[in-house]
């Protein structure tokens, strides 16, 4: 099978690799979609901290059965997504599907080889999830970046009449948004510096939108909605972590969404102390949260198309890396169809 092999930073080609092997509880996939994002991209340039190479990387897809164990929910011909990551089994976490809380936790094409740019993969059935008959195989590719948003919002204890800001409108700002709103938050500010992503907030339904280069965030929060009970701050920088403390009501929730690029990134600890903020971090998602997902853009409370802005190839995916990386006033989502061919 044809497959995007990653053997360090910056040395990844389009590589004709032997196909998975299935283990006696996994299902073997066919893949029909899958997307690149922002996590792909720092593991292509040597700026993931969790990377082990070499590996095939990429973790959000969908993909139909090709073959699965007699005793499992599954079946040839089934449309499914999964859930890329391993823990050992053991444990209550895993027990539980809180997998990430799992000592032994790895994400399958960051830490583990396996990763969905490729033609073929395997999965653990008990990770492979249905999908609805009507849901759009790209649709179906954006599952778990929604089970990231749905995973965030749960561990912000997100309820009716909350008031949110999120920092940072690309695939995860737009989704945490979205799902915020779904489970009830009466306020969501977003705050964008890109015209094209603001346009796109706006599109999806979101008035209250700042551009942090030309407004004051704080200055802009205060004056839309007084304080936010929630802070999502999907960029992670000294300066959005200023804002968002800045901005939450005493007791408050600081959401870190952003990947860690440094060790030495720090949360000013004096308006923490200050207002008793609880600073939670959010890294993925539990198993439960997949089904969510599922539901909410089957149902289409959460709306992903838009986010959609190019299909390519297998053999275009360094094109696709490029243009996200040089055009992201353009390009929010990317998404790889390893079937077809340029």
């Amino acid at each position: 099978m044809k497959a995007i092999v990653l053997n360090g930073p910056n040395d990844f080609s389009l590589q004709e690799i032997e196909d998975p092997v299935p283990g006696p509880e996994d299902v073997k996939i066919q893949v029909r979609m899958t997307g690149i994002c922002g996590t792909d991209i720092h593991l292509l340039r040597g700026k993931n901290p969790f990377a082990a190479y070499p590996l095939i990387p990429g973790h959000e897809y969908m993909g139909e059965i090709l073959s699965a164990p007699a005793n499992s929910h599954l079946k040839k011909g089934d449309r499914v997504t999964a859930l890329p990551a391993e823990g050992c089994g053991k444990c209550e976490a895993c027990k539980s599907g809180r997998l990430p809380h799992c000592p032994e936790f790895k994400f399958i094409g960051v830490r583990l080889p396996g990763g969905c740019f490729a033609e073929r993969v395997v999965a653990h059935y008990k990770r492979a999830f249905p999908l609805p008959k009507k849901m759009g195989d790209e649709v179906g590719a954006m599952v778990e970046p929604t089970a990231v948003a749905v995973h965030s919002n749960r561990r912000a204890d997100m309820g009716k009449g909350m008031k949110v800001l999120v920092i940072g409108c690309g695939t995860i700002g737009l989704l945490i948004a979205q799902v915020a709103r779904v489970y009830g938050a009466s306020q969501v500010i977003v705050s964008e510096p890109l015209d094209e992503r603001r346009a796109l907030a706006r599109e999806m339904g979101f008035e209250l939108i700042c551009n942090p280069q030309e407004e004051d965030l704080v200055a802009f929060v205060k004056r839309s909605m007084g304080m936010a009970d929630v802070v999502f701050d999907v960029v992670g920088t000294e300066k959005t972590l200023f804002e968002a403390e800045e901005t939450l009501r005493p007791d408050g929730h600081l959401m870190l969404i952003a990947l860690p690029h440094t060790e030495n990134l720090g949360i000013p600890y004096r308006g923490l102390f200050a207002k008793e903020l609880k600073a939670i971090a959010s890294r993925t998602y539990f198993m439960d949260d997949f089904p969510e997902a599922i539901q909410l853009l089957n149902t289409q409370q959460v709306n992903v198309r838009p986010m959609i802005s190019k299909i390519l190839p297998l053999d275009r995916f360094a094109e696709g890396v490029e243009l996200l990386e040089k055009e992201p006033e353009s390009y929010i989502k990317i998404l790889i169809n390893p079937a077809s061919s340029s």
